[in-house]
């Protein structure tokens, strides 16, 4: 659970390595704000983790087709894409599709 100012990143164990080893990143909100998007979130995460931040969106700042998103158990792709709101307090769960051959 965040202090409610923040939003929690859960990062997939293959990601991990891009995020100093934490499988959960915390997010601060700006002072005030009460609420962000997925984008804004990302935003903030290639600030302190450009490496993680771009192993999810490519060079355009679209979420990579082979990663899934969920803001709150919710999958991004029915809502709003990198714009769903993310509340104070929210989590987003990010999942690294794994295919093999």
């Amino acid at each position: 659970m965040t202090d409610g100012m923040d939003v929690t990143l859960h990062v997939p164990g293959a990601l991990a390595g891009y995020a100093g080893g934490r499988r959960e990143v915390r997010v601060a909100l700006g002072a005030g704000e009460l609420a962000t998007t997925v984008s804004g979130v990302l935003d903030r995460v290639a600030a302190e983790l450009p490496a993680l931040e771009r192993r999810i969106r490519d060079e355009n700042a679209a979420i990579r087709r082979h990663v899934n998103v969920y803001v709150d158990g919710a999958d991004i792709r029915t809502l709003s894409g990198a714009q769903t709101t993310v509340p104070a307090g929210g989590v987003i769960d990010v999942i690294a599709a794994v295919s093999g051959g």
